[in-house]
C-alpha cells in the first residue's frame, strides 16, 4: 500500500482555463461488478486516463461517520480496476477513489466515489410527511391521495398535514412549520425520513452568503428549506446584519425573522424537498394546475408507466472554470450504468426525445431565469424535457425563491423532469442513489459534506490540484444553508412497483412461539423481509439479516404485551454498483401475550443491539426485570463463542455494555445474552 501524503490543505477557488484538463478529467466515473461464488468480491472500475500516476481507494460502511484517514489500497500507474475480496453478502460498501494525473507541470487529483454490495438488505423506509399549502390541500385533493397511496405501497409510512400559505416572507409561519415538523419528529414513530412541502409553504431565509460570487448585490440571507430538516439545529436572529438594496429580499438584520446562521447548525437529520410554482408567469398553466401536473408525472414514474435509459447528459458551458462545475455530474453518474452511459450533449436538444433519460445536467453563466449555453425559463415553459433528475447550475438562480427561477422552471416543465438541484456550489454526491436510496439522501449528505476537518481529509472531496504553496481543494459553499432539493425526496432511481403478501396470519404456538405465515403474491418476488416491532411506541426491527424465500417464520421472542409483525415482498434489483433488494409496502399483524415467563415464571431479559451493523464497537442494552448476573457471548455460525463478556450483580433495570468487535471478520454473528433469568439472542452483522 502506498503512503497517502497531503502537505497543506486550504480552501480556494481555483481557475483552471488555462490548463489542458477537461471536468471529465477531475470527475472520475467509478462502477463495480460484484461476484458471489465461489467467494464473494466486488470488482471496481474507473474512467481510464492515460496520465494517472496511481489511484487511492478508502472504504467505509455506509452508516459510518467518515472514511478512514487511511486508504485501504492504492493502485500504482495507469490501472483502472481493484478487487475487493473482504466483502460479505447483504453487506454495502462504500468507496471513495482519489487518482493522481501529472501532466507537464500540471498535478491534480480527481476524485470519484461508488456505493456497492452483493443483494444488500432492503432499506427500512421509515416516515414522509407531506406538508401541503392550505390552498391547494383542496383542489389536489385527488392527486394528494394518489401520492399518499404511491408512498405507502413503496413502505413508507405517510402523514399528511396542511400548513399555512406565505407567498411573502412570514416569520411567525416559519416558526408555525418549524414547530409542527420538530413535533411530528420528536412525539410520533417511525421517525421521519422525508419531508415533502407542496405548494407555496412558508420559505425560511438564513445567513449572510453570496455562494454565486455576486457581491454585493446578491449577498444576505438565502432560501433555506433545509433548516426544516435540521431538527436538533438552534436557529438564531440577533447578529447578522446585511441590507441588500439591490435585492431586498436578501436583506438580513436581528429580528426580522432570518436566522443568522450561514451554514446549518448542526447536520440535518431529514431531507427536505419543495414543488412550489408560485410566481411563475412564464408558464401558462395556472399554479394549481402546474402543482397538478407535477403529481400526476410523480405517479406515472413511481407506477412504472415511463421507460427510463439509465444513462445522463452533461451540457458543460464552464469547463475548467472555477470549481470545474460540471465535474458533479460526471463524478456522480458513472455507477449507474457504467462509464459510456455518461456523456456531452445539449440540454434541450439531447432531452428533447422520445428518450427519457435518468440524469440531465447543465451549466452556464446565469440569471435568475436562464443559464447560458442551456437555456431559459421560457424555453422550459415551451420544450419538451426528458430527463427524471435535472442539475443546473450558474449565477443567481441557485437563489431559486424568485420569479420565473429556472431551477423550479425545471420541475414545472412537460414531460418528465421531477427534481433540480444547483449542483456545482458545492458539488453534489448521488452514488448511493445507484443501490437503492433515495434523491433525498443524496441532498442531505451533500448538505452534510465536509470536505475537510481541521488538517485531514472529510468525506466527499470534489477534487485537488497540486501546488507549490500545498495541495488545494477546489470547493465553495458547503454545509451552507441555500443546498436545496426542488422535488420530491423520496424519489429513487428505480422505482417499479413491488407487489404485497396477499395474506399474513399470526399465532402462538408451543413454548411460546410467534408463528408467522403468508401467502405469496400473485406475481413474482424474491424474497420476503421480516420485521417485529414490541409495545405500542416501540421501533421497526429487522428479524432477517437477508430476505428468506419461506413464507413462514417462527420468533422466539418472549414477551409480555403487544408484539406486532411486518412482512415485506422483495426484488433483486441490479445496477452498474451491484446488487440490492428492494422492497415493497409491508403487510402488518399482531399478537397480545399475557404472563408469557419461562419454565420458572420470571420474565426474560429484553436486549437492543446499537449500532446494528457495526465496524468497531456495539453497545448490548440489557433490560431485566429482576436482579440479576450477566453474560454476553458473541458467537459465529457454528456457534463457537468469539467474545465472553460476564457482569455480577446488576439490580433489576436497563444496562448497557459496550463490547469491541474490531477484532471479528465481517460477516454475522448472533449475541446470546445469559441472565438468571434465561437466555435471550439477537443477531449482530460487522461491517466495514
Amino acid at each position: 500500500m502506498s503512503r497517502f501524503l497531503l502537505v497543506a490543505l486550504t480552501f480556494v477557488t481555483v481557475c483552471l482555463t488555462a490548463q489542458a484538463q477537461t471536468p471529465q478529467d477531475f470527475g472520475m466515473r467509478v462502477w463495480a461488478t460484484t461476484t458471489e461464488n465461489p467467494s464473494p468480491s466486488i470488482r471496481l472500475q474507473w474512467s481510464s486516463d492515460t496520465s494517472q500516476q496511481f489511484a487511492y481507494i478508502w472504504r467505509k460502511t455506509k452508516d459510518a461517520a467518515s472514511f478512514p484517514a487511511t486508504p485501504i489500497d492504492s493502485v500504482i500507474g495507469k490501472g483502472a480496476s481493484w478487487i475487493d475480496r473482504s466483502v460479505s453478502v447483504a453487506s454495502g460498501y462504500e468507496y471513495r477513489l482519489m487518482r493522481l494525473v501529472r501532466r507537464g507541470a500540471t498535478q491534480f487529483y480527481a476524485t470519484g466515489y461508488v456505493f456497492s454490495g452483493i443483494k444488500v438488505a432492503p432499506l427500512f423506509r421509515t416516515r414522509a410527511l407531506v406538508l401541503v399549502d392550505s390552498t391547494m390541500s383542496g383542489p389536489l385533493k385527488a392527486e394528494l391521495e394518489t401520492l399518499l397511496d404511491d408512498l405507502e405501497a413503496e413502505g413508507w409510512f405517510a402523514t399528511m398535514r396542511v400548513v399555512p400559505r406565505a407567498e411573502t416572507f412570514n416569520a411567525a409561519k416559519v416558526e408555525r412549520v418549524r414547530t409542527l415538523i420538530k413535533d411530528e419528529a420528536r412525539n410520533f414513530t417511525p421517525s421521519l425520513g422525508a419531508i415533502l412541502l407542496i405548494g407555496r409553504v412558508p420559505v425560511p431565509y438564513a445567513g449572510n452568503i453570496a455562494p454565486d460570487g455576486h457581491v454585493p448585490d446578491h449577498q444576505g440571507a438565502w432560501p433555506a428549506d433545509g433548516v426544516y430538516g435540521d431538527i436538533d439545529g438552534n436557529y438564531t436572529d440577533n447578529i447578522t446584519t446585511v441590507n441588500n438594496t439591490s435585492r431586498p429580499v436578501n436583506a438580513n438584520v436581528p429580528k426580522d425573522g432570518k436566522y443568522d446562521q450561514s451554514q446549518f447548525a448542526t447536520d440535518v437529520d431529514v431531507p427536505v424537498g419543495r414543488v412550489d410554482f408560485f410566481d411563475m408567469p412564464a408558464f401558462k398553466e395556472s399554479e394549481t394546475d402546474l402543482l397538478r401536473r407535477y403529481l400526476t408525472k410523480n405517479h406515472a414514474y413511481r407506477s412504472g408507466q415511463w421507460t427510463v435509459r439509465v444513462g445522463a447528459i452533461i451540457d458543460d458551458n464552464f469547463g475548467t472554470y472555477g470549481e470545474v462545475f460540471a465535474a458533479s455530474g460526471w463524478r456522480s453518474f458513472g455507477g449507474f450504468a457504467g462509464d459510456t452511459a455518461v456523456r456531452a450533449g445539449d440540454f434541450f436538444t439531447d432531452l428533447a426525445g422520445p428518450t427519457t433519460w435518468l440524469f440531465g445536467y447543465g451549466c452556464g453563466a446565469g440569471s435568475d431565469a436562464s443559464a447560458s449555453g442551456v437555456g431559459t425559463t421560457s424555453d422550459f415553459a415551451a420544450k419538451p424535457v426528458n430527463a427524471v433528475f435535472s442539475f443546473l447550475f450558474g449565477s443567481y438562480f441557485g437563489d431559486w425563491n424568485t420569479r420565473n427561477n429556472i431551477l423550479r422552471a425545471a420541475i414545472a416543465s412537460a414531460p418528465r423532469v421531477l427534481t433540480s438541484g444547483w449542483a456545482g456550489r458545492p458539488h453534489w454526491y448521488m452514488h448511493h442513489m445507484a443501490l437503492g436510496e433515495t434523491i433525498g439522501h443524496s441532498t442531505r449528505i451533500s448538505q452534510n459534506n465536509r470536505p475537510i476537518v481541521g488538517n485531514q481529509l472529510g468525506n466527499y472531496i470534489p477534487n485537488i490540484t497540486v501546488q507549490a504553496s500545498g495541495n488545494q481543494i477546489a470547493t465553495v459553499g458547503d454545509r451552507q444553508i441555500h443546498i436545496a432539493l426542488l422535488g420530491d425526496p423520496t424519489l429513487r432511481a428505480w422505482m417499479a412497483p413491488i407487489p404485497t403478501v396477499q395474506s399474513l396470519v399470526s399465532r402462538i404456538e408451543p413454548s411460546n412461539v410467534k408463528a408467522l405465515t403468508w401467502t405469496a403474491p400473485t406475481s413474482t418476488v424474491d424474497g420476503y423481509d421480516v420485521y417485529r416491532k414490541v409495545g405500542t411506541s416501540g421501533t421497526w426491527k429487522s428479524l432477517t439479516s437477508r430476505p428468506i424465500t419461506s413464507t413462514s417464520f417462527a420468533d422466539t421472542l418472549k414477551y409480555d404485551g403487544d408484539v406486532q409483525y411486518m412482512v415485506r415482498c422483495c426484488v433483486l434489483r441490479s445496477s452498474a454498483s451491484g446488487t440490492w433488494y428492494d422492497a415493497g409496502k409491508g403487510m402488518t399483524t399482531s399478537l397480545t401475550t399475557v404472563g408469557v415467563h419461562d419454565e420458572r415464571g420470571v420474565a426474560l431479559a429484553d436486549v437492543e443491539l446499537a449500532p446494528n451493523p457495526t465496524s468497531d464497537w456495539c453497545t448490548v442494552t440489557v433490560s431485566t426485570p429482576t436482579h440479576t448476573s450477566l453474560t454476553i457471548d458473541i458467537v459465529d455460525i457454528t456457534g463457537t463463542s468469539l467474545y465472553t463478556a460476564v457482569e455480577h450483580g446488576l439490580a433489576a433495570g436497563q444496562h448497557r455494555v459496550r463490547v469491541p468487535v474490531q477484532q471479528l471478520a465481517i460477516g454475522n454473528y448472533i449475541v446470546r445474552v445469559t441472565t438468571d433469568n434465561g437466555v435471550t439472542s439477537e443477531r449482530l452483522q460487522i461491517m466495514r
